[in-house]
């Protein structure tokens, strides 16, 4: 299983020039575009949602097809795992959809404890909290659990910068798919330009199992 550990060391640092200007008082910054909605519930065999502008890309694992809009680029993929990131003004934010072979009646929620446990490095993130279940978590219009944490990355000429982690597991047959998202972008924020659930939304509808 992909470790988020590189992923943090690569975007970490810069989040400190977009929080040194919001500490200066900087208030209308632009985060992620905010997507169509998309069709949530789906039954049957649903195709991904469509945006109005901007050319799709799709990238195809052994377990899933990712159809991304601008401003996501690829980081890193290979047989089971596609890193996304997508820069704002506070800083980057990170995807990583992972994908693996499990055994029959394996649910999500014991994908979702696995992931958090391989993923939540102390090294990486201190002062960790749990801030809940994801209600109406799906990965690819399945079904399935999600939980948000907060806590803290530090860099030598930036302690304690605040990060949001939000992650997601769905089953199918014997297949497991996990999305995490790694962020400067706090989803409880009253503001809702910095809020990035909407675009979480459309990528893990955008995931087609194979």
């Amino acid at each position: 299983m992909r470790s988020l550990s590189p992923i943090v060391r690569r975007w970490a640092p810069l989040l400190v020039a977009p929080l040194a200007a919001l500490l200066l008082g900087a208030c209308s910054l632009a985060a992620l575009p905010v997507p169509d909605a998309t069709p949530t519930p789906c039954s049957g065999n649903c195709p991904p949602p469509q945006r109005d502008a901007g050319a799709a890309h799709t990238v195809r694992t052994r377990h899933f097809t990712l159809t991304y809009y601008d401003p996501w680029s690829v980081q890193n993929t290979d047989a089971t795992s596609i890193t996304l990131a997508a820069g704002t003004q506070f800083g980057d934010v990170t995807v990583l959809i992972q994908s693996a072979d499990v055994r029959a009646g394996t649910s999500a929620a014991q994908i979702l404890n696995t992931t958090a446990q391989n993923e939540l490095d102390p090294n990486q993130f201190s002062g960790l909290q749990d801030n809940g279940p994801i209600r109406g978590a799906e990965v690819g219009y399945v079904a399935g659990a999600g939980e948000s944490f907060a806590g803290y990355t530090s860099q030598a000429n930036a302690p304690n910068v605040p990060v949001y982690i939000e992650m997601m597991a769905s089953v199918h047959g014997t297949t497991s798919i996990t999305f995490t998202a790694v962020s400067p972008l706090d989803p409880n924020s009253p503001d809702p330009n910095i809020v990035p659930n909407a675009e979480y939304d459309h990528l893990v509808n955008s995931v087609v199992w194979q």
